[in-house]
C-alpha cells in the first residue's frame, strides 16, 4: 500500500505526463494546421499569378512554386518544378476539375532511385497539391505543388522536444513532488507526534495548528476542540465519581458508626428503636444517591423513556402546590401560591414531570427563609403567525413554569454552575440546614432536556431566584 506522499508524487508526476502531452498536441495540431492553411494561401496566390500569366499566352514570372497545366483529358501541356514531377496525376482529381471543382490533397512521394530507396522513412517526403480549373467550362486544369518540409521538420521538433521533456522532466518532477508533499505532509508529521503523546491520563496536550486557514489547520482545530469537550467531559467524571464516592462513603460511615455505637454495650429497646431509625435515614440518603446517580447515567446515555403520552401540565402542577403548600406551610412557615393556566398539555413522562418540579420546590423552600413567598406561575407560548415580525420556528408553542422565591438568591460568579453535578453554592445560598447531594438541579435540567425542553435560572444576590422550564406543547 502505497504511503500518501508516495501517492502524492505519483499523481503529481501524472498530472505533469498529462499536461506535457496534452501541450505538445495542441502545439502539433495547432501548428501542422496553420502551416497547411499558409501553404495553401500561398498555392492559391501562385495559381491566379500562373493561370493570369498562361491567360495572356506570357511566359510565368519565376516562382518557387512546382506547376503543370493539363487538358481535360489529363495530357500534360506544360510542366515546371521537381515537386509536381514527381506527383502522379490523378484520374478522379482530373475528372473533379473538369467538372469545375477545386481539389486539394497532400500525397506522399514514392521513392524513386537507389538514393530515395535507402533514404530513413522518416526522411520521405510529401508535397501539397492544389488543382485548379481555368475557364467556364474549364479548357485547361492547373495544378500548383509544393514540398511540405517545413510541416515535417515541425513534427520532428515536436516528437524530439517531447522526448527530452519527459525524460529530463518527469525525473524532476518526481523529485519536486517529493519535496511539495513532504513539505505539505509535515503538519501532519506533528500532529501525529503529538498525538501519539496524549494518553487518557493527560489530555493537556494538543495538535500544533500553524496555518490555522487551510484544511489541515481546521482539520487540527477541530481535533483540538475534541479535546477539549474530552478533557471537560473527564473532568466531570473524575469529579462525579470522586463526588460519588465521598457522598456514599459518609452515610456508610455514619451508618457503621451508629451500629458499632449500639453493640458496644447493651442497650435497651427504645435506644436500639433509635439507633435503627438513624441508620434507616442514612439508608435512605443512600438509596437517593443511588437512584439520582443512575438516573443521571441514563440520562447521559439517552436511554431514558421515550415513549412519552400526552400529559395534562396545568393538573399536575396544581397537584403539586396543593400537596406541598401545606408542606412549606408547615415545615418553613412560608407560603406557596399558584398562578397556573389550564390546558397545558405536553408530551412526556408524568412521573419524570413530577421529579422535575419536585426538585425546584425543594429547592426554593430549602434557600428561601421563613415567612417567605414561593410562586408558581405556568403560561402558553404560542408561536407568532405569519405577518408579525420576528415570528420564531417553533410551529408547536411552549409551556413556560417558573418557580420563584424571595430567597437569598445565587451570587453572578455560582449562577453558570449551578446546574453541574455536586455543585453546591453554600458560600453564596445560606441558610440551607437540610442534607442534599447537588444533584437535584442536574438531574431536572437532564430530565427536561429529554422532553425536549430546557430549563433557565435568573438570580439576584439577596433578592430571590427564579427558575423557568420550557416544555414544548
Amino acid at each position: 500500500m502505497l504511503s500518501i506522499r508516495q501517492r502524492l508524487t505519483l499523481w503529481y508526476t501524472l498530472v505533469l505526463v498529462v499536461i506535457l502531452l496534452s501541450f505538445a498536441a495542441v502545439i502539433f495540431v495547432g501548428g501542422t494546421y496553420r502551416l497547411q492553411v499558409t501553404t495553401d494561401q500561398d498555392l492559391a496566390q501562385a495559381a491566379r499569378q500562373l493561370a493570369q500569366a498562361l491567360s495572356q499566352n506570357e511566359e510565368p514570372v519565376a516562382v518557387d512554386t512546382s506547376y503543370r497545366l493539363l487538358r481535360p483529358d489529363g495530357k500534360v501541356v506544360r510542366s515546371s518544378g521537381t515537386a509536381i514531377a514527381r506527383v502522379p496525376a490523378s484520374p478522379a482529381v482530373i475528372l473533379a476539375a473538369a467538372n469545375g471543382q477545386t481539389r486539394r490533397e497532400t500525397l506522399a512521394l514514392n521513392p524513386v532511385g537507389p538514393a530515395l530507396i535507402n533514404r530513413p522513412r522518416a526522411a520521405l517526403r510529401s508535397v501539397r497539391v492544389l488543382t485548379v480549373p481555368l475557364g467556364q467550362p474549364p479548357t485547361f486544369i492547373l495544378q500548383v505543388a509544393r514540398f511540405t518540409d517545413d510541416v515535417q521538420r515541425l513534427d520532428g521538433l515536436l516528437v524530439t522536444t517531447l522526448l527530452l521533456a519527459l525524460a529530463l522532466g518527469l525525473p524532476l518532477a518526481a523529485l519536486g513532488g517529493w519535496w511539495l508533499a513532504g513539505r505539505a505532509l509535515a503538519p501532519v508529521r506533528a500532529m501525529t507526534e503529538t498525538a501519539r503523546d496524549i494518553e487518557g491520563t493527560d489530555l493537556a496536550g494538543r495538535l500544533p495548528v500553524s496555518t490555522p486557514n487551510d484544511e489541515l489547520g481546521r482539520l487540527a482545530a477541530t481535533f483540538n476542540q475534541l479535546l477539549d469537550r474530552l478533557q471537560a467531559a473527564f473532568g466531570r467524571e473524575r469529579r462525579f465519581t470522586a463526588d460519588v464516592s465521598h457522598d456514599l462513603r459518609t452515610p456508610l460511615a455514619l451508618a457503621k458508626s451508629t451500629i458499632g455505637v449500639a453493640l458496644n454495650r447493651p442497650r435497651s429497646a427504645d435506644e436500639l428503636r433509635q439507633v435503627l431509625i438513624d441508620v434507616d435515614h442514612q439508608v435512605d440518603q443512600l438509596a437517593g444517591l443511588l437512584d439520582a446517580t443512575l438516573l443521571l447515567a441514563r440520562a447521559d446515555a439517552d436511554r431514558l423513556e421515550h415513549d412519552y403520552q400526552p400529559v395534562n401540565l396545568s393538573e399536575l402542577l396544581s397537584d403539586l402546590c396543593d400537596t406541598s403548600s401545606a408542606y412549606a406551610s408547615e415545615e418553613y412557615n412560608q407560603t406557596l401560591s399558584g398562578d397556573i393556566v389550564p390546558g397545558l398539555i405536553v408530551r412526556g413522562d408524568r412521573d419524570l414531570l413530577t421529579r422535575v418540579f419536585l426538585n425546584l420546590l425543594d429547592n426554593a423552600m430549602q434557600y428561601t427563609p421563613r415567612g417567605g413567598v414561593i410562586r408558581v406561575a405556568a403560561h402558553a407560548e404560542l408561536p407568532v403567525r405569519e405577518g408579525r415580525r420576528g415570528a420564531p420556528a417553533d410551529e408547536r408553542g411552549q409551556a413556560i413554569v417558573d418557580i420563584s422565591d424571595n430567597g437569598v438568591g445565587i451570587a453572578p460568579e455560582d449562577l453558570p454552575r449551578i446546574f453541574d453535578r455536586f455543585y453546591r453554592a453554600d458560600t453564596a445560598r445560606t441558610g440551607a440546614g437540610h442534607s442534599h447531594h447537588g444533584l437535584g438541579l442536574s438531574i431536572a435540567q437532564a430530565i427536561t432536556q429529554a422532553h425536549g425542553g430546557q430549563i433557565t435560572a435568573t438570580s439576584t444576590l439577596g433578592r430571590g431566584s427564579c427558575f423557568s422550564v420550557r416544555l414544548p406543547l
